[in-house]
């Protein structure tokens, strides 16, 4: 089952955040965002918006290449004002391109959706 909202909503942050889109990434996640990141060892880094502005914030003066915004969209689900969306995704990450499954829980809030939170598995 695939939620066309949600979906639209995930895949235009896949297209404006590989691109490093800091405008429109920092509207969209939420001021509470808790982005948690489990590598292969099962060690987790939680972050917070500020965190992940600043991962994007660096890329984009650093002049990075846009990420890989290819996606396999496994499920997507929304009930009133909340969404949830899991995928899969390549990208190339300090040097080595790796898999990362992404579960992202969307909120309606004062009419906007924003993520509030964000879940990575590093494969």
């Amino acid at each position: 089952m695939l939620n066309t909202e949600i979906l639209n909503l995930t895949q235009e942050l896949i297209r404006r955040g590989t691109t490093y889109d800091l405008e429109f990434l920092d509207h969209i996640y939420d001021e509470d965002l808790k982005f948690l990141r489990i590598d292969q060892e099962n060690s987790i880094e939680v972050l917070s918006k500020s965190d992940n502005m600043q991962f994007f914030r660096t890329l984009k003066a650093s002049d990075a290449a846009p990420l890989n915004d290819q996606a396999a969209f496994h499920y997507a689900d929304m009930h009133g004002d909340e969404g949830f969306i899991i995928l899969t995704r390549k990208m190339k990450q300090l040097d080595k391109e790796q898999e990362f499954l992404f579960n992202i829980y969307w909120k309606k809030k004062n009419g906007a959706w924003k993520i509030v939170r964000e879940v990575v598995y590093i494969k």
